[in-house]
Parts: C-alpha cells; structure tokens; sequence
C-alpha cells in the first residue's frame, strides 16, 4: 500500500507539472504569437514557423529543409531564438532572437529615442563585441516599415575565407531586444525582402511603461510564489490524506483482528454454539473461468478509487493538451496512461494468480459457504476457515457471481446459480446486518 501511494503522489505531482506547463508560442494559418513576449506577427499562409517547443519528429522540420532538427534546436536554446521564419516561395529564413540585459531594461524602448540617441546606443553595445572588432557592423534607423523604429545592422565578412553577409532588423520595446535575423552565404547580396515583410507585419499586444513594467514583475513573482505555495500545500495534503487513510486502515485492522481473536477465545471457550444450523448453505464450484472473470472484475469493473482518479486526472490533461495542440504533451500523458492501465492490469493479473494457486483451482475444488448468525465458514478449500462478518470489506455482484472481498487481497467468488434457498441480496443483508 506504501508503494502505492508513493506512485499516486508521483504521478500527481507529474500531471500537475504538465498541467501548469502553458505553450510560449502559437502559429496560426497567418498570425505568430508569442505571448511571453507581447509579440503578434502578421505571416503569409505558407510560411513555416518554428520555435523551441516544436517537436523533433515534427514534419515542418523537413519541409524547411532541416535535416537534424535536434542540432538546430540546440542552436535555438544557445542563441535565444524564439522562432524561426521559413519561406517555401523563395526558401529564406528569418530568426527572431530575443534577449534582455540590465542595458535593454535602462533604455526599456526605443520608441521615444531619436535616430541619434538609438545609433548611439547600439555603437555602444557593440563596442566591446569581438565580432564587431573584425567586422564592424553598419547601422541605419527604419521608420518605413513598422510603427516602431528598427535598427538595421549589416555585418559584411564577404572577403572573409567564409564568405557571408548578415542583415538584422532590431528594436528594444517593453525593456528586451529584439532581433530579426537573416543570414546569406556566398558573396550574393543578401536578399531582405522576406526579412522586411516580417518586420512589418510585427504588433505588440501590450507596450509598458517602465512602472507598468516593474509592477508586472512584481505580480508575477507574487504569482509565482502563490502558485509555489498551493503546490506545495496539495503536495502535503495528499501526504496528509495517505497518512490519515492509512491509519484509519491499520485502526480498521486492528478492531478486525481484535475482534476475530476474542471470537475464537469464545469458541475456544464453547461460547459459540457450533451446533445451530446456519442461515444458508451454498456449495459452488471454482474453475480457470471463473477465476479469469474474477481478473476482469478487478481490473476494469470494480478497480481501486486512486486508480480511477489517476486515469481521470491524466485523460483531463491529455484533452487539455491536445486542444492547444501540445502533441508532445500529449503523447507523454498518453504514454503515462499505457504505463498506469500496465501497471494496474499487472497488478491484478497477478492477485488472480495468487488467489488461483491458494485455491489450488487446477483441482477443481467445490467449496461449500455456511453463513451462521455471528460468521461463516469455508469448507472444501485449502485455506478453508471461519470469518467473522466484520472482515468483509465489500460485496459485490457482477457476471453471475457474487465477490465476497476481505481485503485486498483475498476474494470469495460464488456462483449465483448455485444460490438455492436464498440469493445474493440476502446474503448481502445478513453481511451488512453484523459488520
């Protein structure tokens, strides 16, 4: 039961960490969106968008022309590529880098800045650049294109052994730079079309002040920490909820066992008149059928609350994930639902087995319940005894057989057709009546 609770508390804890993990970014037929970043990009229908949370697997990969996805998609974590624009039509791409320093935090914006003051700025920032050393980058101001201003910064290293050249489009709004890239090998001009229409087609969501931006900041933490504390309260409540079911189970076996050793000191003791008939009488017959109906019920007809609300929980999640589209999301879940439905068909195929070689099934056994006022007895049986009423956890009738649980792991099946003067129900009322 230990283990047990320790793999429900785990697989909480994973459902709800994929539950709390939201997608950054989202493309649509003709718009990018990026909500981390405020950021809106009006696109052509064709275009391919991907970002860091696109999946290796993902066929886009190939329709770009990307032949190892899992390299590129390092390259986007080092270099901080949000996403990554690709063209079919004239086969260009367009990176979108985004980056926020204690430098871009200063200056929050370039809306208000002249020309001047935002050439100074970036000479500035890449003064102490190695590459800018080398390569001295040439910077102009756009207006013409966005509402915004964008820095346009040409880096040449054409006559260099690799031939290339490098055009980037940047502005710094809501305290963070960002940075749309385009690289071109070979000694060609570059070709900015592609890279222009982007830039152009940028809006912003929200564009903050420097205080609306610090009180963001400190919601957000107070968001977090909120957030970190209810994790942590229903991590401790469901400890707490284990702990209590557990000894309020241990209590229950103890009055259950204190219960059966004075019943059999009170038989010891001829207190207990062994000679009264009993209420009912019922011989049945237990075979490899019987025993496997007996697996299916405990599997999927009567299977253990926390495993139901696992496979709940989880299915909630995985429908959750597959409408926002999070396919890796949602094969993850999916791949915990196949390790839980295992796990628990395992686990049940295996109390099957355990209760068929107690009952040595393979011989056929007959065994034959006699139901006093006080107990019942099995005879005919290897285990066979006396059990008192007040150890029956639960009754149950499904397929033509009546279940008759003490425990978890020890079950009493017996077939309803050979309930001849009296049936399930009043089997299940004399049960009831003395627990």
């Amino acid at each position: 039961m230990r283990k047990n609770s320790i793999k429900t508390l785990a697989l909480l804890i994973l459902a709800a960490a994929f539950f709390l993990i939201m997608p950054a970014a989202r493309a649509s037929a003709a718009e990018f969106t990026n909500e981390t970043h405020y950021l809106k990009i009006s696109i052509d229908d064709d275009v391919l968008v991907m970002t860091q949370d696109t999946a290796q697997y993902d066929e886009i990969w190939q329709k770009a022309g990307i032949s190892d996805p899992s390299a590129t998609l390092k390259s986007f974590k080092d270099m901080g590529v949000a996403a990554s624009f690709y063209e079919p039509s004239s086969k260009l791409t367009v990176n979108l880098i985004t980056n926020r320093t204690s430098s871009t935090a200063d200056v929050f914006s370039f809306a208000d800045m002249s020309d001047s003051d935002i050439l100074d700025y970036m000479n500035n920032a890449m003064s102490a650049s190695s590459q800018s050393t080398a390569l001295p980058p040439e910077f102009s101001v756009s207006r013409d294109l966005n509402e915004l201003p964008f820095v346009r910064i040409f880096i040449d290293a054409r006559s260099t052994e690799n031939p290339c050249s490098e055009v980037i489009y940047g502005t710094i709004i809501n305290g963070e730079m960002l940075q749309f890239d385009t690289f071109t090998e070979g000694m060609a001009d570059g070709d900015e079309s592609f890279l222009r229409k982007i830039v152009s087609g940028v809006s912003f969501t929200k564009i903050l002040t420097h205080e609306e931006y610090e009180e963001l900041v400190r919601v957000a933490r107070l968001k977090l920490i909120v957030i970190i504390i209810v994790f942590v309260v229903l991590i401790a409540a469901v400890i707490l909820l284990f702990v209590f079911l557990g000894k309020r189970r241990d209590k229950k076996a103890k009055q259950v066992s204190d219960a059966m050793t004075a019943f059999r000191e009170r038989m010891a003791a001829g207190e207990i008149d062994m000679s009264t008939p009993p209420a009912y009488t019922v011989t049945t017959s237990y075979d490899e059928a019987l025993f496997e109906r007996l697996g299916m019920f405990r599997a999927w007809i009567s299977p253990e609350p926390t495993f139901v609300m696992l496979v709940g929980i989880l299915a909630v999640i995985t429908i959750f994930k597959l409408l926002q589209a999070q396919l890796l999301h949602v094969i993850v879940l999916g791949i915990f639902i196949v390790v839980l439905l295992y796990m628990h068909y395992s686990a049940a195929d295996k109390a099957k087995e355990a209760l068929k070689k107690r009952y040595d099934v393979k011989s056929c056994p007959k065994p034959t319940f006699r139901f006093y006022n006080e107990f019942f007895k099995i005879t005919g049986l290897p285990s066979a005894s006396e059990y008192i009423y007040g150890q029956v956890t639960a009754v149950r009738t499904w397929s033509g057989t009546l279940y008759i649980f003490l425990g978890d792991s020890q079950i009493l099946p017996i077939r309803l057709s050979d309930l001849t003067d009296c049936t399930a129900a009043d089997i299940k009322n004399l049960i009831r009546s003395h627990k």
